[in-house]
């Protein structure tokens, strides 16, 4: 009986340290503004589309919190492309300069972040160009990119095997 209830005991906490090993710790982030690590969440009609796309600018925006700190110190300056591609081809050119030429198929955006996603609507898009709240005021009417042949330049980063381009600036984004 004594072995019964230490196996017993011992299958009990093995599966306890086995499934808290499972359970998916939600990501830290460094709010730019604040400094401080936060977990974010929105809040929107399309829950699913949401949460991708949050977690797309949860992490671009740590991956790119280097480049946004030398592109501001550069005034924008983003540099000579290396090529000019289509949205397609981009995942190819992950952490290279270059300038992406295609249609801009959906414009969503939310209180944190805007998208413009290339080719078709979101999941089905092959890129995207995000947009922080932050920058929003550099970019007043981002409606008026949907539907047009679009180019945008900047450093590509990729996120769930897709590509994107975090624009920083006007500039980087001209209309066909």
């Amino acid at each position: 009986m004594k072995n019964l209830t230490s196996a017993l005991a011992i299958f009990i906490i093995t599966a306890l340290i086995f499934i808290s090993c499972g359970k998916e710790k939600k990501p830290e982030f460094t709010d730019e503004t604040t400094g401080q690590n936060t977990t974010r969440e929105m809040k929107n009609d399309e829950p699913d589309k949401e949460k991708e796309q949050e977690s797309t600018e949860d992490t671009a925006e740590t991956k790119t919190n280097t480049n946004q700190q030398n592109t501001k110190s550069r005034n924008f300056d983003i540099g000579k492309p290396e090529a000019v591609i289509s949205p397609l081809e981009a995942g190819n050119y992950n952490g290279k300069t270059v300038t992406v030429k295609g249609f801009v198929a959906d414009v969503y955006q939310s209180e944190k972040v805007a998208y413009l996603n290339f080719v078709e609507k979101f999941p089905k898009n092959p890129f995207t160009a995000v947009i922080f709240a932050s920058k929003f005021s550099d970019f007043p009417d981002i409606i008026k990119y949907k539907n047009k042949d679009v180019e945008v330049t900047g450093r590509v980063s990729m996120y769930r095997e897709k590509a994107q381009i975090i624009l920083n600036s006007p500039k980087q984004i001209v209309v066909k």
